[in-house]
């Protein structure tokens, strides 16, 4: 390839036969960077997108960077081995892999090999009859389970088709099944897909190309940007980090669901730099970054786990109750500056955590205001002040919502308090743990009271018809609820907001007097939640159209 100092970048698209592309990535022409994320795919996952090809249904373009130059590549792609690097211009594969591995792994895994890998069971087979994909079944194949890995190969689809001449005895059952072979086989074949090739590019402009491309709709991370952009010196792989620390680290405290673009910032902000920046293919292409980026990583992790420690000691036990992913940036900046503050300094941040959290206010900022906030935690953690300003600590906190949504983060707030009352199971009345449960189950951790709308005049969707429940429980609270004597629900029920005077209510098969009744506790309990931690009380008891953020505070 030419050195690219002059050359003009190009994008050059082409439609290609799915069975051309398949064969393009065995032969080692199209590979998989070894920057890229591994196969994460589920087994549903691959049957999805193999009934869209059978649909005739778009699956999005593949994207690949076409050059001469080498770059570290996977030796197989799903569980298919693939050729060797064959020299001169290769495309490497930057935005597709998990289409293309599902594709290449299912219709070309070799007979006789093993099927399981990455978790999912690569050997396929359409139903004839259902015209739905599986995997063997636990009573064997039968004649109507077409092999997915036939329908590419000659030789393979005559084999599988002549089974159903020689094992169906009823003629119009078979010939039905083979038209239905046949139809399955052309709609494969036939199958076409755009191929987009950046040329005349190095490295760090084709990563840049696909940044832009991102803005449009396609998944690519900031992290994997930065690893594309660093891998080829062999020396720091940022994504394999994060990975690492995820795995390492935030799985075991109930943060592996958390959006790795707060961990991005907060290694932006050890680096000194805008925590917004969004070109990160152009920044950390400069040496004078790329070289601090392993010490950035390190110094901005130790800030994010001690500021985990100071978040479960106040009931954050995992990213689906933390309201807002920045808290998280700007507790792990201040940490990292200054890993042991003293108390008062400490009793601040706590009541700066629930002001932030019960207002808002991460949810009604721009990033300037958010950068002056970041400013002065930091100026705190240098001991150069002794309170905060930019956040309103006197501003009254958003009204109860009456609407429920795990991702909005004044619900999140709410669930904290809930979780406060340490809620125990209806089942067993043992404690339950709703970080744990959040993490596992997401919402579903939160089930409702009564799964029946009717008579419930607009409080079905309120979080007073939510509780937590165990992962076992399925189906309403209510029906384990009214099966337990009295004695145990007077002890049951304050765990989770409950007045003890509800008992009659649910006696009686009140579910809305019981909701109401719970709404009203709720709401005052809440409000009691907030003075302990020196919140100042919302200005209306609850509001019908709360202005209230989600958790994503991405611009």
């Amino acid at each position: 390839m030419s050195d690219g100092q002059n050359a003009r970048t190009e994008v050059v698209p082409e439609v290609i036969f799915l069975g051309r592309l398949v064969e393009r990535i065995v032969a080692g022409k199209i590979r998989i960077p070894k920057f890229q994320r591994p196969f994460v795919w589920k087994q549903a996952d691959l049957y999805a997108l193999l009934d869209s090809v059978l649909q005739g249904f778009p699956i999005g373009s593949i994207l690949v960077w076409d050059t001469e130059d080498e770059v570290k590549t996977t030796e197989s792609v799903g569980p298919v081995a693939v050729s060797p690097h064959p020299g001169g211009l290769v495309g490497y594969l930057l935005d597709g892999q998990q289409r293309v591995s599902t594709l290449v792994g299912t219709l070309r895994l070799p007979d006789g090999a093993g099927s399981i890998v990455h978790d999912v069971d690569w050997r396929v087979y359409c139903d004839l009859d259902k015209r739905e994909f599986l995997r063997q079944p636990t009573d064997g194949v039968k004649p109507h389970h077409f092999p997915v890995g036939s329908l590419l190969n000659t030789a393979g689809f005559f084999t599988a088709c002549r089974r159903i001449e020689s094992e169906v005895g009823d003629e119009s059952m078979a010939q039905k099944w083979l038209d239905e072979a046949d139809r399955l086989a052309s709609a494969f074949r036939d199958y076409q897909l755009p191929l987009v090739h950046i040329r005349e590019a190095t490295l760090d402009s084709a990563i840049t190309v696909f940044a832009r491309l991102n803005r449009t709709g396609r998944k690519i991370t900031a992290d994997q940007m930065v690893s594309a952009l660093t891998h080829q010196e062999g020396q720091f792989n940022l994504a394999d980090k994060l990975s690492d620390f995820f795995e390492e680290e935030l799985d075991g405290r109930g943060f592996g669901n958390l959006d790795r673009v707060f961990l991005l910032r907060a290694i932006l902000a050890a680096l000194g730099h805008d925590i917004y920046a969004k070109e990160w293919a152009n920044l950390v292409v400069k040496p004078e970054v790329g070289a601090r980026l392993p010490e950035a990583f390190n110094s901005a992790t130790e800030g994010i786990k001690a500021a985990l420690d100071f978040l479960q000691n106040l009931g954050v036990t995992s990213d689906r109750l933390l309201p807002y992913g920045l808290q998280l940036v700007l507790l792990g900046e201040f940490f990292r500056m200054c890993p042991q503050p003293d108390d008062n300094v400490v009793a601040l941040l706590e009541r700066w955590f629930w002001v932030t959290s019960f207002t808002g206010w991460f949810g009604g900022v721009n990033s300037t205001q958010a950068t002056r906030a970041l400013g002065e935690i930091r100026a705190l953690a240098k001991d150069k002040n002794t309170g905060l300003s930019v956040v309103d600590l006197d501003a009254p906190a958003q009204a109860f919502p009456e609407r429920f949504d795990g991702r909005s983060a004044r619900v999140r707030a709410f669930l904290l308090y809930l979780a406060s009352l340490h809620p125990r199971s209806p089942r067993d009345r043992k404690c339950l743990d709703p970080g744990r449960l959040l993490s596992n189950r997401g919402t579903r951790a939160v089930g409702y009271v009564s799964s029946k709308p009717e008579g419930l005049e607009g409080l079905f969707s309120n979080p007073a018809n939510r509780m937590f429940l165990d992962a076992e429980q399925v189906g309403q609270a209510f029906t384990d609820l009214t099966s337990l004597e009295d004695d145990m629900l007077r002890e049951l029920l304050p765990t989770h907001g409950f007045p003890e005077n509800s008992i009659h209510l649910l006696r009686n098969d009140d579910r809305l007097g019981l909701i109401r009744l719970r709404l009203e506790a709720l709401i005052a309990g809440e409000r009691e939640f907030m003075e302990e931690r020196h919140v100042n009380l919302p200005t209306t008891q609850t509001a019908t159209n709360i202005a209230d953020s989600e958790t994503s505070d991405e611009e």
